[in-house]
């Protein structure tokens, strides 16, 4: 077990899509079209149109994956660049996966803010 677990978790995969990492763009993709994809065949079902449900389906989940890559974008812009690793880790971190609890807290500032002494 390294000292830099965190740093090297955090610098192992670059940005490559809208500030977004790209287990981060295929996790919001799985779970937008698992949401959108049957949400537009129920929709197809009762309309007696299921391939048209389907291609709604598939529009809804590609309209939601841009819509979470936006947020975590925005977020990232207006927090720091790797809050959405960081946040995976310490919820592992605290759930013991690591079998270590020492860290309680971590405190991040936005770009340009300024610690207040």
């Amino acid at each position: 077990m390294s000292d830099d677990r965190l740093a090297d978790s955090i610098n192992a995969e670059p940005i490559v899509f809208m500030d977004c990492t790209g287990s981060e763009i295929v996790m919001s993709a799985v779970i937008s079209f698992g949401v959108g994809v049957p949400l537009g065949f129920l929709g197809g079902l009762m309309m007696g149109m299921i391939l048209i449900g389907l291609v709604v389906g598939l529009l809804i989940g590609l309209g939601c994956t841009y819509l979470v890559l936006n947020y975590i974008c925005a977020v990232r812009n207006k927090y720091y660049e790797t809050w959405l690793k960081e946040k995976f880790f310490m919820l592992k971190l605290r759930s013991g996966m690591f079998g270590l609890d020492l860290i309680e807290e971590s405190t991040r500032y936005g770009r340009g803010a300024r610690k207040r002494e």
